[in-house]
């Protein structure tokens, strides 16, 4: 059985693929960890069950591919992860295991595995639970003290959350700076806006992904907040609800960024990460979801080759017409010599 990983095209340093991978963990295990000190272990469990199946699935894909065992590269597990951060802390243990396998058989594996998937795994994955289960995706449960059940099913009073009441076109009670900490509604990863943004700064200064994408996605989502806002507010207000409610943060992150799915030129990924959150907004405006980042996400994937080779084809008619002015200068220069 090879030890060997297959040669990844689209990453550009295979060596550093596994260190790649534990930086994006230790970057979502912060968000792990705010969500067990506010709902206890239960979203730990979540996503150590979910890293189980979606590693013995790969392992699995792998073998009967014939593209061999390859643990130290840890993508499943951050598949897995990456899906349970954007589901409730009280989902059933189902709904998670559910999206990963989705994301692992149908969205990576059929399309020859790690650094070769068209769209993110895990954003298609969140969504095929979305459609199939809405009522689960979207529930949210009041933790009672000491923490939801370990094993039991989640039952008590259902919260809203402020993405459901900006979809409604009302105000979240939550001022702004609550918001910051996670102290609201909803998914486990996604309400720490600031742990989130240090994780950001974290993968950046790592060179893990590209700031592009996710800077231009949250300008282009700001500006439409700006001019269309949902509720009765202020431009800022309608700004600030719109970037720290719902998933933006952590789709833009940890999904948009991919340096697998997104584009590989820079210009490439301004267009992408403005085309995913214009029709993010779009979607929370007109969509039936409350959050529907997963779709944007997949629908920009879609277009990452017509991007890249747009901004490719720019740039070669930008540099002939630059070399036919320099020859047109360098030839007036050479009459006004002879003259």
């Amino acid at each position: 059985m090879s030890t060997v990983g297959p040669r990844i095209p689209y990453l550009r340093k295979e060596a550093t693929v596994a260190s790649m991978m534990g930086n994006v963990l230790l970057a979502q295990a912060a968000l792990l960890v705010v969500s067990a000190a506010y709902y206890g272990l239960r979203p730990l469990l979540l996503c150590l069950a979910t890293v189980a199946v979606c590693f013995a699935a790969e392992c699995v894909c792998n073998v009967i591919g014939r593209r061999g065992f390859f643990p130290q590269e840890a993508s499943g597990c951050v598949t897995a992860v990456t899906v349970c951060l954007l589901l409730p802390p009280s989902a059933p243990y189902w709904l998670p295991v559910t999206a990963g396998l989705f994301a692992i058989l149908a969205a990576k594996a059929p399309f020859g595995g790690l650094g070769r998937t068209l769209f993110n795994p895990a954003a298609a994955g969140v969504a095929f639970v979305t459609v199939c289960s809405p009522d689960k995706v979207f529930q949210y449960i009041a933790p009672p003290p000491g923490g939801y059940p370990l094993f039991e099913d989640v039952h008590g009073a259902v919260l809203q959350a402020p993405s459901a009441m900006m979809a409604a076109g009302l105000k979240p009670p939550q001022p702004p700076l609550e918001l910051l900490w996670g102290h609201a509604p909803g998914p486990m990863g996604t309400t720490a806006a600031l742990v989130l943004v240090a994780g950001a700064v974290f993968l950046c200064s790592r060179r893990i992904i590209n700031w592009e994408t996710p800077v231009s996605m949250l300008l282009a989502s700001a500006l439409y907040a700006a001019l269309f806002p949902r509720i009765a507010c202020s431009p800022l207000t309608s700004v600030s609800y719109e970037l720290l409610t719902g998933s933006l943060l952590y789709c833009g992150i940890f999904m948009a960024a991919d340096p697998v799915t997104s584009p590989r030129t820079r210009g490439g990924r301004w267009l992408y990460g403005a085309g995913a959150g214009l029709m993010l907004m779009l979607m929370r405006m007109f969509g039936a979801y409350e959050q529907s980042a997963c779709f944007a996400i997949l629908l920009a994937n879609a277009l990452v080759p017509s991007l890249d080779r747009l901004v490719c084809s720019g740039g070669r008619r930008i540099g002939s017409l630059y070399k036919r002015q320099k020859k047109l200068e360098e030839l007036k220069g050479w009459k006004e010599k002879q003259n």
